[in-house]
């Protein structure tokens, strides 16, 4: 993104920027494979909960989108997945 010309792409870019810091900051917390996994579901768990709890009517949203993302980080690994919720 160049640059941002409406409101929802400057959050956009901010929340992208937070999650980016965010990633890099959980997966260098673990070096050994086993523990990095362990590292990935709790980073992915607790993020996800913070979301349902600070989103509290758009849950459902928040559920669909979730699901929606689990889809395409599938693709990207060549599983099979189930379709995109519209």
């Amino acid at each position: 993104m160049s640059d941002p010309e409406t409101s929802i792409d400057k959050i956009s870019l901010e929340l992208k920027e937070l999650a980016d810091a965010y990633a890099r900051k959980a997966a260098a917390l673990a070096s050994d494979p086993y523990f990095r996994e362990a590292v990935v579901k709790a980073s992915v768990a607790g993020f996800a909960w913070s979301l349902y709890h600070a989103f509290e009517y758009e849950r459902a949203a928040l559920a669909d989108e979730l699901a929606n993302q689990a889809v395409v980080v599938g693709r990207t690994q060549g599983a099979a997945a189930p379709e995109i919720v519209q």
